[in-house]
């Protein structure tokens, strides 16, 4: 690990210790330190496949929305994420990266949008390497693909006449949790929206007993901001969205404007049913082969 990445997390404890209590990313609430965690911890089954770095990453934790996250990674640069988070080393701590995940993905995005196909412009916001957003063009929806790190093809045409967009595993990895979803919103259209999240929620998961055991807390995967579902209904109505999601430990999340909750509800536990249902006959068929 570099002198430049230490110098910068002694400047953070240093920060921490001098202003312990900060404003909240999501709701403005107080803030305070939680836990911290080494900078190589990951979701990898093991915790840290690369060893450990002995830089340590403070997690604060919102008394008021439950929003647990880090300012660590708060001012990196597009060179400094690259460098010590997305580089070649990013696959040993997330093997679904390339293949796997935007697999399943396109299969779930496909099974929620089924039968809105010619009324879906579709944008995948942080979609990696873009091969969620191809495998739905291949199936004949109009969708693209927007990455910062990774690939964008997004059609000019089509900036501000989205009117769906799918964030799979994307919001944990922002520092700034408002400003993204105003990105996202930014490229939409006005009126009928919805946006399909994919996170995990630390509602009864993490507390004070267990502090930041929770393997979804890593930094080495760029695991910066850590959901409750309280928190996800306060960033959703920030933007005037509605929040919701079919039960208490789900990793789909559904904000929406133009859609009241029943339906919003109906539409997440049809897409989820469907996808079953698929993949058992997907199985069954392949059993006979």
């Amino acid at each position: 690990m570099s002198d430049a990445l230490f110098s910068h997390a002694v400047e953070k404890l240093q920060a921490t210790a001098l202003s312990p209590i900060a404003r909240c990313k999501v709701c403005g609430g107080d803030a305070h330190p939680f836990d911290l965690v080494d900078f190589n911890k990951s979701c990898d089954s093991c915790l840290y496949p690369l060893g450990l770095s002995g830089i340590p990453v403070i997690y604060r934790l919102c008394n008021q929305c439950q929003f647990i996250f880090t300012d660590f990674f708060d001012g990196f640069t597009s060179e400094q994420w690259q460098r010590y988070v997305y580089n070649d080393d990013y696959v040993k701590v997330d093997s679904d990266y390339l293949d796997v995940r935007p697999r399943r993905n396109a299969r779930e995005l496909i099974a929620f949008l089924d039968g809105r196909r010619d009324s879906i412009i579709g944008l995948d916001y942080g979609g990696g390497n873009g091969l969620t957003a191809a495998l739905l063009r291949e199936n004949g929806w109009a969708f693209d693909s927007y990455d910062p790190f990774g690939h964008t093809d997004l059609s000019p045409d089509r900036i501000g006449r989205y009117n769906f967009c799918s964030a799979f595993e994307v919001f944990e990895h922002t520092p700034d949790p408002v400003g993204s979803l105003r990105d996202i919103i930014e490229k939409t259209r006005s009126g009928r929206l919805m946006i399909l999240i994919g996170t995990g929620v630390n509602d009864g998961v993490v507390s004070k007993e267990t502090r930041l055991s929770w393997w979804y807390a890593a930094p080495r995967n760029g695991h910066v901001s850590l959901y409750s579902r309280k928190s996800l209904q306060t960033l959703a109505a920030n933007f005037g969205l509605t929040y919701t999601t079919v039960r208490a430990k789900s990793t789909t999340h559904l904000l929406a404007r133009g859609i009241s909750k029943d339906n919003a509800r109906t539409l997440l536990l049809r897409g989820k049913l469907l996808l079953k249902v698929r993949s058992a006959l997907k199985m069954w068929s392949g059993s006979l082969a």
